[in-house]
């Protein structure tokens, strides 16, 4: 039997393991562009291992998401193609310092910055959010970049032989920040004092050459060196990544090597997840792929994101489609989660299943199909709290999916009732007594001794009920609008 149910509760052990006082977790994330779902699982999979160590002991807990604002502009996201010709003009810019295309923001960085303050506020996480740029202002980085300066030789070949690729004889860990036309992609260190932080450098966009110095705090750290030392700054304990940063000739077996070898300290507990997917496809900011988690949130509620993102094994590729139909199906595995009681006899799926429940989940006062359902009869939920109790909490949800459009086809519709002239003798068989599972199974029985298909007795019901050739359960319908009213319209 498997020691552990969840992958959070192993990591959370092995967090154990190293018997500190506190512990600390660190992500990181570069905001150029909307939040999609892979995002999401940049801050949700930290949390969860910080919900899952506070189950374990009550230790204190430090956790830091470092937003990479330094990153360089690199495309278009397709949310801004209409503001194109301003983007491309500071192409290759720090996110930071290039301009918001709108005109709403002071920066380009900060759009996506405070959209990701908002949708991670939905999903409750405890991680203190850091902008990069303000660690190299306030001089935290500089004390790396000197040792890498005055162990470059070292630090390259650690490079060149955990990527497998053969860096240029003039490289430099230090990426400056034209002062000029502010891009940091277009700039080379030509030349450097290891021991002042001195450095001399070239613009290849607009020819500037400048000596300027590492305290000035004008630079970024190169990628596979900017990781490692963004984890020492913080005294990480534990940071994932995605698979590709944690294949082999990764960033992760870059980072693990600088750590021991030059920075003379362990490296953070790695872990590595897979992709979440759409169809197959990799969630990008920059194509647009996916419906963009700003969006999302309106409609499904994030519990029940985070649930799903987090019932797969951790190295798992996630297929999240969030269609209509989907998303209602997303919700009724989450509310079925909220009852599984745990035991030795559950399956490794429901094992999954409960863990993430337990990690995020909040237990439903009523079913959301139920609420749905007398919601599309009524549309009035003073109306609706006549039938059934409700959960304040899925309200908005509901409406949100009627202003949006997004009511799956078999609960978008209207009572149009119709007289009939077939199966009026099933109709009269019904009776207030019966539950919606007795009414559905009465059109069964009928079709079986009536030698009748029982979906032609449905296509035929509903159509007289709703105008449509299908809808919801039919005795769940009929049971919402009332049988002897059904009785009174249609017979």
């Amino acid at each position: 039997m498997e020691r552990y149910w969840h992958w959070s509760d192993r990591l959370a052990d092995q967090l154990l393991g190293l018997n500190k006082d506190t512990y600390v977790i660190t992500a990181g994330i570069t905001p150029s562009g909307p939040v999609h779902l892979g995002s999401v699982c940049e801050f949700l999979f930290p949390e969860a291992i910080y919900r899952a160590l506070k189950l374990k002991n009550n230790k204190t807990v430090k956790m830091y998401f470092i937003v990479d604002v330094l990153d360089a502009l690199d495309s278009v996201t397709v949310d801004l193609q209409d503001y194109s010709d301003i983007i491309n003009q500071d192409m290759g810019k720090p996110l930071k310092l290039a301009r918001d295309p709108k005109g709403e923001f002071r920066s380009y960085a900060e759009r996506y910055v405070n959209e990701l303050r908002y949708v991670m506020s939905k999903f409750k996480v405890h991680l203190e959010l850091v902008e990069v740029s303000d660690m190299y202002d306030q001089g935290l980085f500089d004390k790396y970049t000197l040792i890498y300066l005055q162990n470059i030789d070292k630090v390259k070949e650690i490079i060149q032989n955990t990527s497998g690729r053969e860096l240029p004889k003039d490289w430099n860990p230090v990426m400056p920040i034209c002062s000029k036309c502010n891009r940091i992609d277009s700039t080379r260190v030509i030349s450097y004092d290891a021991i002042t932080g001195d450095y001399e450098y070239i613009c290849n966009n607009c020819g500037n050459t400048e000596r300027t110095n590492i305290k000035e705090h004008r630079y970024k750290l190169q990628w596979r060196l900017h990781w490692p030392s963004w984890q020492a700054i913080m005294d990480s304990d534990i940071e994932g990544g995605g698979v590709d940063h944690f294949t082999k000739g990764g960033s992760r077996d870059t980072a693990v090597r600088i750590h021991t070898e030059i920075l003379g300290r362990n490296p953070p507990i790695g872990y590595k997840y897979g992709f979440v997917l759409l169809d197959g496809k990799k969630y990008s900011k920059s194509k647009g792929v996916g419906m963009y988690v700003r969006d999302m949130i309106e409609l499904i509620p994030a519990e029940i994101i985070a649930y799903h993102l987090l019932k797969y094994d951790l190295e798992e590729n996630i297929d999240f489609n969030p269609t209509k139909e989907k998303i209602l199906g997303m919700i009724e595995d989450f509310e079925d989660a909220a009852k599984i009681i745990p035991s030795d006899n559950l399956t490794r799926g429901d094992r999954k299943r409960y863990s993430a429940f337990r990690l995020f989940g909040r237990h439903p006062k009523v079913a959301f199909k139920e609420m749905l359902l007398y919601y599309s009869i009524y549309r009035d939920w003073n109306r609706v709290k006549i039938h059934i109790p409700i959960d304040e909490y899925y309200t908005e949800f509901i409406e949100n999916w009627y202003k949006r459009g997004f009511v799956p086809d078999d609960y978008d519709f209207s009572y149009k009732p119709k007289k009939i002239d077939r199966f009026r003798d099933l109709v009269e068989s019904w009776n207030p007594n019966m539950s919606p599972l007795d009414i559905h199974n009465s059109v069964y029985d009928y079709a079986q001794k009536n030698g009748v298909a029982a979906n032609e007795i449905f296509k035929y019901l509903y159509n007289h009920l709703i105008a449509k050739d299908r809808g919801p359960r039919l005795g769940k319908l009929v049971y919402a609008l009332g049988v002897e009213r059904v009785k009174s319209d249609i017979l």
